[in-house]
Order: structure tokens, then C-alpha cells, then sequence
């Protein structure tokens, strides 16, 4: 922030999809006083005519390029949100930094352990900081569980499991052409269930284990990776690690449901047991059976504590962020996992497509649901649990 500006000076690079979240919550910072909103990149003005008249209207210069809008703001930029494709996240956050902007990014930080590395150094040399956009660790229920279990409230950490089920329609992998892919223009992207829509879980599935970025091991029997839509990744998985200290991890994820499961993790420890339900509560119960528990907020609240983090990081160089350092551990994992094993399609025949059109129907497969929830209760495979693609019903 500068002498003759006292307030932050925002950009965000994209306004549409996912972008719209990024817009609305440098509105209400615009609109509270609390940041001058001065530059947008809108690649498709004759879809956004309304937003585009409203940011012009408020002095917003409205561009159809990133890089042009960069060079045209540079030194002048105290943050640039970036709300893009996952393989524009690198070169994007490189080129805000090298502008002289602080960034707030969409999670993941990128497709590759490369691409982490050189937002890494590309932070290092330009002085700002970079925060990945994983929301959750912001809400106070949250970070009042990590602050519990760092404490040893359940002992020491043993094990940490993590399940959600959410179905998605065809047209959730054709909504751009990134969606399912494993990279696009060379760019590694590995979009999957992991990696994207339960992305936030797995990053916070790492943060209450307290992994460190040295610490995961994947051996190539430990990943389970299967596909029912028409895509390159995987849209169901389940993966179990162990890191350096021995802590297990059980991670689980599918797209392929006409039911959902919210996404839950479980910690259990040496004296005790904790839990995060989203959008529900975080809990605790330690070893003589006292249960402590914290609400857990709404995803438009986590953003806007988000938002508010980053901005108070521009005033106070050591107020809490999700750094890049931490995003990428989750980074490293799914790239790990897609070393781990290959992908391997659902029998055509046997999945079942849900819903009256063909665009909006859900894809289904024998048994998958409940396994996985078997799976998760005895953090094994799902094999183990009596999933088989042979038959696709319970052996159990």
C-alpha cells in the first residue's frame, strides 16, 4: 500500500466460473472500504456485460489479458486474486509476483511438485507472499481443533481418514477443458476428486496429521484410482500412506454416487479421538470420555476469512496464511498418487446413469458407495472391504 493510497489495491484475473466467488468477495472488501478494486481480466466481455458495466462504473479497468494488465499496473498491485484453471495457477502467479503484487490463489497451487517450486522461488526473489486458496483453515472451529490436537488433548496422532462422496454429471467434466484432465499444453493439471472439488479435505486431512513436506511415503499397492466419466484422471479413489512418524493415513473420494456423503475426517490418537464434519461442527473426545466440539462455518464464511487473512497479511507479515510451503505437501501427494497407480475404468456395462438427460445424468456402480464407507471404517482398501470390478456387489 502506498503513501497516496491507504487502502489495498485488488485485481482479480477472471470473473466467470469459479471466478465469480473471487469477484464477490473483492466487491464486499471494495464495498466495506476495506480495498480499491482497480483491475479485472475479462476474456468474455458478451457474457459478463453487467459485471463488466458495474466494475467501470466503480473505476475498475476492465482488460482482456493478463499479462497486459500486469504490465500496465505494475508496482501498483498490493494483491491479485487468481481464480483460474488449475494449469494457468504457475505462470499467473509467477507473472502477479513479478509485477510486485501479493497473491491469492485457487487451490491447488499447481499441477506439479515443479510448478510449487517455481512459485517458490519466484516468491522468495520478488519479497511477497503467495496464499492458496484452501479456505478451511481459516474457520475458528478448525483451527481450534489443530490447536487441540497439537496440544496432545488425544495423545499422539495414529491415524487420520477422510471420506466424501459427491455426484457430478457429465457436464461437471465438460464445463472447461481442463476438467478430468491430467494436463493441458504440457502443464501438469491431474484434476481428480483429491486434487479438486474434496482438495480442501485432503489439505486439511494433511494439517491435522501434521505432516511435514518430507514425511509422505506411497507405495504403488496403496492407491485404488477408477473412472466411470470420459475423462484422463480418476473420478474415485482411495489412497493409504504413512508418513515418516508412522501416522496412517485413509483418504477417500468419488464423484460416481447418485448420493452424497459429506466430507468427514477422523484423528484417532494414543488417548482419545477427534473429528471434522463440513459445514457441521469439529469434536474432540480424549481419553476419559470428555467431548469438547466447535461449530464449523459455511464455505462463503471460510472465504471471506480468506480474503480478510490476506489482507491483514499485507499490514502484518506474520499473520497466518495457507503458505505455499504448506499447499505443497498436498502438491507432492497427488502427484505421488498418480505415480502410485494407474487409472482404471468402470465395466461400461455395469454403470448406471442416473437423471433424465444425458448431460445431467450421474454415473452409479454396484456397491462402490457403500464399500467405500466399509473402507473408511476399517481405513482399508476397497478390495479388502469386498469391492471387486468383477462383480461390482458387496462379498463381504
Amino acid at each position: 500500500m502506498s503513501a497516496t493510497s491507504p487502502r489495498p489495491r485488488l485485481a482479480v484475473i477472471g470473473i466467470s466460473g469459479y471466478g465469480k466467488i473471487h469477484l464477490q468477495l473483492a466487491r464486499e472488501c471494495r464495498d466495506h472500504g476495506e480495498a480499491d478494486l482497480i483491475a479485472a481480466v475479462v476474456i468474455n466481455p458478451e457474457e459478463e456485460v453487467a459485471n463488466v458495466a458495474e466494475l467501470r462504473s466503480k473505476g475498475c479497468a476492465i482488460y482482456a489479458d493478463y499479462a497486459e494488465m500486469l504490465r500496465r499496473h505494475a508496482g501498483e498491485l498490493d494483491l491479485c486474486l487468481i481464480p483460474t484453471g488449475i494449469h494457468w495457477h504457475v505462470r499467473m502467479t509467477i507473472a502477479a509476483l513479478q509485477a510486485g503484487a501479493n497473491v491469492l490463489v485457487e487451490k491447488p497451487l499447481a499441477g506439479s511438485t515443479d510448478g510449487v517450486a517455481a512459485v517458490q522461488a519466484a516468491e522468495r526473489a520478488a519479497g511477497r507472499f503467495v496464499a492458496v486458496g484452501f479456505q478451511d483453515c481459516y474457520d475458528p472451529g478448525t483451527q481450534s481443533l489443530m490447536a487441540a490436537l497439537q496440544a496432545g488433548r488425544i495423545g499422539a496422532i495414529r491415524s487420520v481418514r477422510f471420506l466424501g462422496v459427491w455426484p457430478r454429471p457429465r457436464a461437471y467434466f465438460r464445463r472447461n477443458n481442463w476438467a478430468g484432465r491430467l494436463q493441458v499444453d504440457g502443464v501438469a493439471v491431474h484434476d481428480s476428486p483429491l486434487n479438486n472439488a474434496f482438495g480442501h479435505f485432503v489439505m486439511l486431512s494433511l494439517l491435522l496429521g501434521g505432516v511435514a513436506a518430507d514425511e509422505l511415503r506411497l507405495r504403488p499397492d496403496e492407491a485404488e484410482l477408477f473412472r466411470a466419466h470420459a475423462i484422463e484422471s480418476f473420478d474415485t479413489g482411495v489412497v493409504t500412506f504413512a508418513t515418516a512418524r508412522g501416522v496412517r493415513f485413509w483418504l477417500g473420494a468419488s464423484h460416481v454416487s447418485a448420493k452424497a456423503i459429506e466430507p468427514e475426517i477422523w484423528v484417532d490418537g494414543t488417548a482419545g479421538r477427534a473429528g471434522w464434519r463440513y459445514e457441521d461442527e469439529a469434536w474432540l473426545v480424549d481419553g476419559a470420555g470428555r467431548r469438547e466440539a466447535w461449530p464449523v462455518l459455511d464455505q462463503h464464511a471460510t472465504r471471506r476469512l480468506m480474503m480478510a487473512a490476506a489482507l491483514r497479511r499485507l499490514r502484518e507479515p506474520d499473520a497466518p496464511i495457507c503458505t505455499t510451503e504448506q499447499a505443497g505437501r498436498h502438491t507432492a501427494l497427488i502427484e505421488r498418487i498418480h505415480r502410485a497407480a494407474p487409472v482404471v475404468p468402470f465395466p461400461p456395462e455395469q454403470v448406471e446413469w442416473v437423471g433424465d438427460e444425458e448431460r445431467t445424468s450421474v454415473p452409479t456402480f454396484p456397491g462402490l458407495t457403500e464399500a467405500m464407507q466399509r473402507a473408511f471404517a476399517a481405513q482399508g482398501s476397497l478390495r479388502a472391504a469386498g469391492f471387486t470390478l468383477a462383480t461390482g456387489v458387496n462379498r463381504a
